[in-house]
């Protein structure tokens, strides 16, 4: 019986307690206080051929009156004081908020129930600049390693190959082209079809027309072919007569099996410079000229031996 007896005493004193702290605690937060807290700056309505890139403060100190119940909101996370930039004065390439011509505009932001004392600072700027559209082209990073025997003999397509940006005309005069993501394929042997994505150059204030692309390449299975092609030899003196060996060259070359075509020896150009200072008169010879449908040109040998006639 005396348990129960201390137990009933003990629960008259948990509830007392309770209601000591329950009212203590409503007390305070029906008192008024002023009390300073931080406020991030947010600026808004801002013009649409405008946009802010950067601010004197990201943040500000205000003194605020109020009850705690008003007052706690502002503790359980960083509070935001948006300022309308359309209220502020254009100079040059900022807006300026100050004490003296905004203060009463920014006292309009709180309720009846809390009543802003005080700002930390006398002025702020928020730079801006014109809001301007570049149509930027685009860089694809794709890497393609083909099975044997196939090959792309066309130039990959980007749909689209440009994106058109929107942002601060500062930024965009900078800006010369965007990559996409970094893509590799093995072994390929038909042809590719897949969406490619931008990367963000990580510019603040940067709209962007299209954030993917759609990459196409076409796969061609090829045959190697082979070709005699004549050489050009130029000599940087019309006095001297010469000879050279060989007068033709061969080329190898790939082609597409399904664009396959007689290739001519005129769709080719060999030429070799005379070089006087070379050892035992052997030039080299370069191709200058070769088709646009055939890749991996190759010569089965690049010397040239020069004979100077007396």
């Amino acid at each position: 019986m005396k348990f129960f007896s201390n137990k009933g005493k003990l629960n008259v004193y948990i509830a007392f307690l309770l209601l000591a702290i329950t009212t203590s605690v409503v007390g305070k937060l029906s008192s008024e206080y002023d009390r300073d807290i931080t406020f991030n700056l947010t600026p808004v309505d801002f013009p649409t051929d405008k946009i802010i890139y950067n601010q004197s403060h990201d943040s500000v100190v205000l003194k605020l009156r109020a009850n705690g119940f008003n007052l706690a909101k502002y503790y359980f996370s960083k509070p935001e004081m948006k300022i309308s930039v359309k209220k502020l004065k254009e100079i040059k390439n900022y807006f300026l908020w100050n004490q003296k011509e905004n203060f009463s505009d920014t006292k309009l932001n709180f309720g009846s129930s809390v009543e802003l004392l005080s700002i930390s600072e006398d002025s702020i700027l928020f730079f801006f600049d014109q809001y301007v559209s570049k149509k930027i082209p685009v860089k694809e990073n794709v890497n393609v390693n083909f099975e044997s025997g196939y090959e792309n003999f066309k130039i990959p397509v980007l749909i689209p190959d440009s994106v058109v940006v929107t942002g601060p005309k500062e930024l965009l005069s900078d800006l010369k082209y965007l990559e996409t993501d970094s893509v590799n394929f093995e072994k390929i042997n038909s042809d590719i079809k897949f969406n490619l994505n931008l990367i963000n150059p990580d510019l603040d204030n940067l709209i962007f027309s299209d954030n993917s692309l759609e990459y196409l390449l076409e796969v061609d299975q090829y045959t190697e072919e082979t070709i005699k092609v004549p050489v050009n030899v130029l000599f940087n003196s019309d006095n001297s007569k010469f000879n050279y060996y060989p007068k033709e060259l061969s080329v190898k070359y790939n082609i597409s099996i399904n664009d396959y075509i007689e290739v001519n020896p005129m769709d080719f150009k060999i030429e070799c410079v005379y070089d006087s200072n070379s050892p035992n008169n052997i030039s080299k010879a370069e191709i200058s000229k070769k088709p646009s449908f055939v890749k991996n040109v190759r010569l089965n040998t690049d010397q040239i031996q020069i004979i100077i006639l007396e």
